[in-house]
């Protein structure tokens, strides 16, 4: 499953500097607005248990990293130029900016808790700055959806299916399907007559598009600049250090740490080096602030309802034909079964599958057998 999360956010958020320390790409960096005028794609990855602690043997991962047991497992990001107040209607470069949106699967709204005169913002004010943010990207997917409406109407009059159906013709472009549509028409009151549609329905599928199907979570940037971060963590806001990270980022290309998880300076890194890295590791561990990574995990692990499976040839080694362990992890639905994971490797062995079988308990698995996070599945095809 391709994962794709977009960092959205006013001009000045930070969000390239946050690009930059997750995905490892040098981007433009400045303290002005539009520093990023198209947007920039990359790799980060979300972290989660690997199965390898209970083998007791290295994986050795095709795509990603582990650290002491740590998976790291790729996903797509997304660096955003910035949005302002009627980027949704199409001012300033309003088209490109949302139509970069439509390939995200979600997203971080980050928020800078400082204003032009460097003071701080208070928390409720943040909240709505926030939500500007979101209403812009809510009234750009409504006025795509509105689109044409009437004519979209006629074309599928005809048609005799289920709501879904027809709108899989309208929404198809950002690319949701038909369950999740349907979750969307449940969530409210939706006519059955799209040709009675107006500016509220639009408005509120497009709402529940942005906030279930396409989460949005909203990240305090520049909490390294802040004493007590408290007031913000405890209103549900998710507070990062972008310049953190990038600092961890580059101490890590340099060797001055070995693993970015714990931040230990090795013996390359001076008393200096050896003493920020110490304070970073410090506000990190007092709580302060959260790593960049478990937002990412959370929101595509649990906002989104996903789970990481991994696919091996030999269910007793769990190796791929090479003897290489745990080498693939994939990123499925909950929900998702043995044979959604058989079509995910490749579509011929999908087609073929004939059955699974469970890495750990050596049972027989059929194609509707659902998945659970960290299985090690072995899929046997004709």
């Amino acid at each position: 499953m391709e994962i794709t999360v977009g960092i959205a956010g006013k001009p000045n958020a930070g969000k390239s500097t946050l690009f930059s320390a997750m995905t490892g790409t040098t981007v433009a960096i400045g303290d002005y607005q539009f520093t990023t005028t198209e947007t920039t794609r990359g790799v980060s990855y979300i972290v989660t248990k690997c199965p390898h602690l209970e083998l007791k043997h290295e994986c050795s991962p095709k795509h990603g990293k582990c650290f002491s047991g740590r998976r790291y497992v790729p996903v797509d990001v997304l660096d955003i130029p910035g949005l302002i107040e009627g980027s949704g209607q199409g001012k300033g470069m309003g088209n490109q900016f949302m139509d970069s949106i439509r390939g995200a699967s979600a997203m971080i709204n980050l928020i800078n808790p400082f204003n032009q005169e460097k003071e701080r913002i208070p928390v409720d004010q943040l909240t709505n700055e926030a939500q500007e943010v979101e209403n812009e990207i809510i009234i750009w997917f409504a006025s795509r959806l509105g689109s044409e409406w009437e004519k979209f109407c006629r074309k599928v009059s005809h048609m005799n299916g289920p709501l879904e159906e027809k709108l899989i013709q309208k929404v198809g472009f950002f690319g949701i399907g038909q369950p999740e549509i349907r979750k969307i028409l449940n969530s409210g009151n939706f006519p059955e007559l799209l040709n009675s549609w107006g500016n509220d329905e639009m408005t509120e599928f497009s709402r529940t598009a942005m906030t279930v199907i396409r989460p949005m979570e909203r990240v305090v940037n520049k909490g390294d600049l802040i004493h007590d971060t408290s007031e913000l963590i405890n209103s549900g806001l998710r507070v990062i250090s972008a310049d953190y990270e990038l600092s961890i980022q580059r101490a890590y290309s340099l060797g001055l740490i070995t693993d970015m998880d714990s931040i230990e300076p090795t013996p390359k890194a001076n008393e200096k080096q050896s003493l920020a890295l110490e304070k970073i590791r410090n506000e990190y561990r007092a709580g302060k602030l959260v790593r960049i990574q478990d937002v990412l995990t959370d929101l595509v692990k649990n906002r989104m309802e996903n789970i990481v499976v991994y696919p091996v040839y030999d269910d007793g080694k769990w190796c791929d034909k090479d003897g290489n362990i745990l080498p693939d992890a994939f990123i499925m639905k909950k929900g998702e079964t043995a044979l959604d994971l058989a079509f995910a490797v490749h579509t011929d062995i999908g087609n073929g599958f004939i059955r699974a079988v469970d890495g750990r308990t050596r049972m027989i698995l059929g194609k509707t057998h659902e998945l659970k996070d960290s299985d090690v599945i072995r899929v046997v095809s004709r």
